[in-house]
């Protein structure tokens, strides 16, 4: 399955793209290659009644919610969010306890993931140099559609040379080519919730996957 980890809308603030604007363009491109879903990870924003699913369904798009936080290191993507984990971490506060927040979105069932970790970010650096428990942080955002060349083979090096995985997704702003649809993460098994979300990242069943959608043109 293929599914874009991060992506905005107009609920961050300095995005334009609505979920219907990317199903639509997710409908162009299925009708030359696969695509399944992606993960709204709004920053410093999650909502517990918003139902993205809606759009999904009505376009056979799988539609999760996440949020990207803001620490003292840099950015967390987080998935596997939860009521007694909003109880226990502001998520609309900046430069957050980044111990704290992996900490207790693991002990919450949820997962962390540094979000481009060699752009704006101390997380690339403080792993290449052991700083950062392991344990702790076991994924990485490999491939973001944001980043130059360069960031992201930085994140594949590290990945080559440690225990991490890598993850995809476009970093999404603007619903098009330069942002959207450029790359994404791999699953190898069927993903019908958020919870089996989480349980394939920590089972390590995925890869990080560029993409092509040159076939649309300009969108």
């Amino acid at each position: 399955m293929i599914i874009d980890m991060h992506v905005h809308t107009q609920a961050s603030g300095d995005s334009s793209a609505t979920v219907d604007k990317y199903c639509r363009i997710i409908k162009q491109y299925r009708k030359n290659k696969p695509f399944h879903g992606l993960v709204i990870t709004e920053h410093c924003l999650y909502d517990q009644h918003m139902t993205y699913q809606k759009n999904g369904d009505k376009n056979d798009v799988l539609i999760f919610q996440g949020v990207e936080v803001d620490t003292n290191l840099g950015h967390l993507l987080l998935y596997g969010i939860t009521a007694k984990f909003l109880q226990q971490v502001d998520v609309s506060g900046r430069n957050l306890n980044s111990q704290k927040v992996i900490k207790t979105i693991n002990d919450c069932g949820g997962i962390a993931i540094p979000a481009h970790p060699f752009r704006n970010s101390i997380y690339g650096r403080a792993l290449t140099r052991n700083e950062i428990d392991l344990d702790e942080v076991s994924i990485i955002e490999e491939l973001n559609g944001s980043n130059s060349g360069g960031q992201n083979k930085k994140a594949t090096a590290l990945i080559e040379k440690t225990d991490l995985k890598g993850i995809g997704g476009s970093d999404a702003h603007y619903a098009n080519r330069g942002w959207f649809l450029n790359c994404a993460t791999e699953f190898e098994n069927t993903i019908y919730t958020i919870e089996d979300l989480v349980k394939e990242l920590r089972q390590g069943y995925f890869r990080a996957a560029p993409l092509d959608s040159s076939a649309l043109g300009e969108f």
